[in-house]
């Protein structure tokens, strides 16, 4: 009963201390994001001073090779920029409640700059050496169209990749199911999707993979009925009723966040060796922390709930 009154006084008060430090986190990283955007304006501004300004020919004879430097760093610094200010942009307008922007707009961005970046490191790389990209990718036509079918599966994958990240489909923070395996989404990368579970295991996702299974955005249907599934041995199991008291009684310091009279618990499947049991509830509006905070007191409750095996 103590730790029951406990939790009630005192959950309140942690939730509102985490989602202070959440603000001051978020405060950090928009202050880092626009020095950063700081930084980059000045190094673009000192590129262009060298590429249309500075007269190169008094230290170096090289002023091709340094044109064609310049230029790549320009186009790419100008990019960068953009992406970043557009991500500035979002935090800012989505701190004050009006962000429309979706985070996976800057995800989309920040993996077509990437694949931007290769292709103009090698077209300049090209033009140091003084060879035209048109008879070079000619003549390794064929070693391209062999490279392409060794390597078609990363080729799909940087593709499926880049169309993740401007989906609307899905989105970072989005709770998910891909095939046997639930968790948020915490990044979309140009070769793979990576969840974090209700355990905080860390699940990585190859984009193939990820295009093929069937998919199930929680978080886009809006589902508030949770279920946590117990597999137990009929042995330890002498007062089902009981159990069921002492789960809910463990929510008890979470009504505020549920809907009154909401949880249940059912036997989903019986057989000699297995009781299948699922204890469900329903959030009155979703939220990740609490569930996973919930799902663990309750795993521990059924723990502690269990007889010894007759």
């Amino acid at each position: 009963m103590q730790l029951i009154l406990c939790l009630h006084f005192h959950l309140p008060l942690f939730i509102t201390w985490k989602k202070t430090i959440i603000t001051q986190t978020q405060h950090r990283e928009t202050m880092t994001r626009l020095l950063k955007i700081l930084v980059l304006m000045g190094m673009l501004a000192l590129a262009i001073y060298w590429r249309f300004f500075y007269d190169f020919q008094e230290v170096t004879n090289k002023i091709r090779i340094m044109h064609t430097l310049l230029s790549i760093s320009i186009l790419l610094l100008l990019f960068r920029i953009i992406i970043d200010c557009i991500a500035l942009w979002y935090k800012i307008d989505r701190k004050h409640g009006s962000g429309k922007l979706r985070d996976n707009l800057i995800v989309g961005l920040s993996n077509l700059f990437s694949i931007i970046s290769v292709i103009a490191i090698i077209l300049g790389m090209l033009s140091i050496f003084g060879l035209n990209p048109n008879e070079v990718f000619t003549s390794l036509s064929i070693v391209a169209a062999a490279l392409a079918i060794i390597s078609k599966d990363f080729i799909a994958e940087i593709i499926v990749g880049l169309f993740n990240g401007f989906s609307t489909k899905i989105e970072l923070d989005d709770y998910i199911k891909v095939g046997d395996q639930k968790g948020k989404i915490i990044d979309i990368g140009l070769q793979k999707v990576t969840l974090m579970n209700d355990d905080d295991d860390i699940i990585y996702i190859p984009n193939l993979k990820f295009y093929n299974a069937d998919i199930i955005n929680y978080t886009k249907r809006d589902i508030r009925r949770m279920s946590v599934e117990f597999h137990v041995d009929p042995r330890y199991i002498e007062d089902l009723p009981a159990i069921e008291l002492a789960l809910s009684n463990t929510l008890s310091p979470y009504a505020a966040f549920l809907e009154a009279g909401s949880q249940e618990l059912k036997v989903v499947n019986i057989d000699k060796d297995n009781i299948e049991l699922k204890y469900q509830y329903t959030l009155k509006s979703l939220s990740r922390d609490v569930q996973r905070e919930i799902r663990k007191k309750l795993m521990r409750t059924m723990l502690e709930s269990l007889e010894k095996p007759r």
